[in-house]
């Protein structure tokens, strides 16, 4: 008997190699670029992620203004800066914003805190996982070695065999280009009962 799969999809990551936006910007002009409204919030986004990785304090307040906001690209751009920030509470904030996002949205939500999952948040992540846990293909690109074993747990609990389809970073940290090939095809199946 065959069981139904889910496959899941790997492709080669991005490697970022450049020197970020507004790396040499004091964070008060970077504050003055991010709270003008005149400025569409994609190009206030790198100021944004630069706030992030200086963990700004101030940052976790902004970005639940931008998920409260009615406005979809605001909550993208909270979303994408929570897990810039990649705090615990960043975390958890991205777990209630899963709990209160549709069906699309939880996707997205879902899939952005598979790239910066820790062991400290994978009982929560297990039950985001469920959702996605049925035959079809999922895109797992980035996504930390703990996010992809949940993922498997859930689909072998489901009945269902996982099928990497390309290749995962040696590491979470090292997400340097991968080659994908049906060569590098693998199967996950659940123990048989």
């Amino acid at each position: 008997m065959t069981l139904p799969q889910l496959r899941l999809l790997s492709s080669p990551s991005q490697v970022e190699d450049y020197t970020p936006m507004y790396v040499d910007v004091d964070s008060a002009r970077l504050w003055d670029l991010v709270n003008d409204d005149c400025v569409h919030i994609l190009l206030r986004r790198p100021a944004l992620l630069e706030l992030a990785r200086r963990k700004d304090p101030n940052l976790m307040d902004y970005c639940e203004q931008l998920l409260n906001s009615h406005d979809y690209e605001n909550w993208l751009t909270g979303l994408v800066t929570l897990s810039a920030i990649g705090s615990h509470d960043a975390v958890d904030r991205l777990i209630l914003a899963y709990a209160h996002a549709l069906n699309e949205e939880r996707k997205i939500v879902l899939s952005i805190v598979a790239k910066i999952l820790t062991a400290e948040h994978v009982k929560p992540f297990s039950i985001m996982v469920r959702e996605v846990a049925i035959p079809g293909e999922i895109d797992i690109t980035g996504w930390t070695r703990v996010a992809i074993s949940t993922l498997e747990d859930a689909c072998r609990r489901f009945g269902l065999e996982t099928v990497l389809v390309g290749k995962l970073p040696d590491s979470t940290e090292n997400t340097a280009s991968q080659d994908i090939s049906n060569d590098n095809l693998i199967s996950f199946a659940p123990p048989e009962k």
